[in-house]
């Protein structure tokens, strides 16, 4: 008769699942808490809230993330690269209106696939502005490449050479987030290609006129 072997067998160790199922399900998590944390804001995102969005269990979602603020940092590395998607399709365009233009059908190209994100990119700046510890900067980096691209328009000559460019590239900021905004947060979703026109129509029959404002 054999012996059995008594030996104690060392615990079998928790961790996270591996594999597709493991994106899978981390996937899965960050789209609910990105849907949660726009309905809800920040505060209201709790584990137990995303773990019923997610339809999993807040034990699962300790697998993956230790903290909600883990999960928020995950969202906006998430946006970042979002930002920096549609920044480097707009820097191979020529002209500073074929930029602005390719920027606008980055966003709605980016809310086609999935409206949470852009909604998310607006929210993030809002619950920076009222949770501090959420530092929210990302913009930055769309803001910067605006600089750029007024900068090198008034090189160019399409642009008046006294252009004062960082107000210019603020305005354009605050149109790009403007339509960011209507894509992410309507319900009736406006049609996009045609915001693209006018927005086109503008920027080549009064922004880059050379005139001044009061003489358009």
């Amino acid at each position: 008769m054999s012996q059995i072997d008594e030996r104690p067998r060392a615990p079998r160790r928790r961790g996270r699942p591996v594999g597709s199922d493991a994106v899978v399900t981390r996937g899965r998590i960050l789209d609910a808490a990105r849907r949660v944390m726009n309905q809800r804001g920040y505060p209201a995102a709790t584990f137990k809230a995303i773990a019923e969005e997610a339809d999993l269990s807040r034990p699962t979602l300790h697998y993956y993330f230790g903290s909600r603020e883990e999960i928020y940092d995950a969202l906006v590395a998430d946006a970042s690269a979002l930002i920096d998607e549609c920044v480097a399709g707009a820097a191979r365009c020529d002209t500073l209106a074929e930029s602005l233009v390719a920027l606008v059908r980055a966003i709605h190209g980016t809310d086609f696939r999935d409206a949470s994100h852009v909604a998310f990119l607006i929210s993030a700046r809002l619950e920076a502005s009222r949770n501090p510890e959420l530092a929210f900067d990302r913009g930055d980096a769309l803001r910067a490449h605006l600089v750029s691209l007024v900068s090198d328009a008034v090189h160019r000559g399409e642009l008046n050479a006294g252009t004062e460019v960082w107000p210019v590239a603020d305005m354009l900021h605050a149109v790009l987030w403007g339509v960011g905004m209507c894509g992410g947060f309507l319900d009736e979703r406006t049609d996009i290609t045609r915001v693209t026109s006018q927005l086109a129509e503008i920027f080549s029959g009064g922004l880059l006129t050379g005139r001044p404002v009061d003489e358009i």
